[in-house]
C-alpha cells in the first residue's frame, strides 16, 4: 500500500467491477467465442461471421454512430443486428434476434469467478459503509452473486456517459448525499477510475495488481493498492 496524499476517513465506497472485483478477461473471451459460434451455427445470415469481420463491423458501427461508445450493451446489440441485416435478414426480425442473442451473451458474460476473500471483504465493508457501483461495463450483478452488497449500481448507457465523464460520479454523490471527498472510489484503470474519481473530487484507491507504472497516471490517487484485500487494512 502506497499513499500519495494525506489520508482522511471516508463515509462511502464506490467500486469499479471489471478487473477490480474479478478477472474480466476470461469471461469476455468465453462469451465472445460463444456469441460468434452461435451466430454462425444458428443463422444463415451470419454463417460466415468470424472474429475479424465482427471487429471490423464494430469499428465501422462506432464510427457511424459514436453515441454507442458510451453504452457497451446497446453497441453490442446493434452490432449483432447489423451483422444479421448485412447478411440478408429483414430489419424487424434482425432486431428481435439481436435482442435475444444479446440476452444470452450477457448471461454468458456474467459467469464470473469471484473469490471467497472478495465476498468476505465486501460483506465486511458493507456492514460499515454504503457500497455502490460505478461501471462502464454491463455485468448482471444478480447472476454474478454481487447484487446484495450494493445500495446503488450506476452503469454507463441510457444517457450516462462512461467514466471518466462526470455523469455517474455526480449520480452517486447525489444519491449518497455526501460531498465528493467523503466517497472513496476503488478501481484498476488509470483513466476511467483514477482520473475520473480525482477529477470529480472523489478520493481514489488505485488497484494496481499488475504492477503498472505510475507514469500511466494523469492524476495521482490517494492510495495505491497491490491487492484488493488491503482495503481491509485501510478502512476496517
Amino acid at each position: 500500500m502506497q499513499f500519495y496524499r494525506r489520508w482522511q476517513p471516508v463515509a462511502a465506497i464506490s467500486f469499479d467491477l471489471d478487473d477490480t472485483l474479478y478477472d474480466n478477461g476470461p469471461a469476455i473471451a468465453r462469451a465472445e467465442q460463444w456469441m460468434l459460434a452461435h451466430l454462425r451455427s444458428e443463422y444463415l445470415a451470419t454463417a460466415m461471421l468470424d472474429k475479424a469481420s465482427w471487429l471490423a463491423l464494430k469499428r465501422d458501427l462506432l464510427l457511424t454512430r459514436p453515441e454507442l461508445r458510451d453504452d457497451v450493451s446497446l453497441a453490442r446489440q446493434q452490432g449483432i443486428r447489423e451483422a444479421l441485416v448485412q447478411g440478408g435478414m429483414g430489419a424487424d426480425q434482425a432486431q428481435q434476434e439481436a435482442e435475444r442473442v444479446f440476452g444470452a451473451f450477457l448471461a454468458e458474460r456474467s459467469k464470473i469467478e469471484i473469490s471467497r476473500d472478495t465476498h468476505d471483504l465486501l460483506a465486511r465493508l458493507g456492514a460499515r459503509y454504503p457500497l455502490v457501483v460505478i461501471t462502464n461495463g454491463n455485468l448482471d450483478l444478480e447472476q454474478a452473486g454481487l447484487a446484495d452488497y450494493f445500495t446503488l449500481v450506476c452503469k454507463a448507457g441510457l444517457g450516462a456517459r462512461m467514466k471518466p465523464a462526470p455523469d455517474m460520479f455526480l449520480a452517486v454523490q447525489a444519491a449518497l448525499r455526501l460531498t465528493p471527498e467523503r466517497i472513496l472510489h476503488v478501481g484498476d484503470h488509470p483513466e476511467s477510475d483514477v482520473l475520473g474519481a480525482r477529477r470529480h473530487g472523489f478520493r481514489a484507491a488505485w488497484l494496481n495488481e499488475t504492477d503498472q507504472s505510475a507514469r500511466s497516471l494523469r492524476l495521482l490517487p490517494d492510495v495505491e493498492l497491490s491487492r484488493l484485500s488491503e482495503l481491509a487494512e485501510l478502512l476496517l
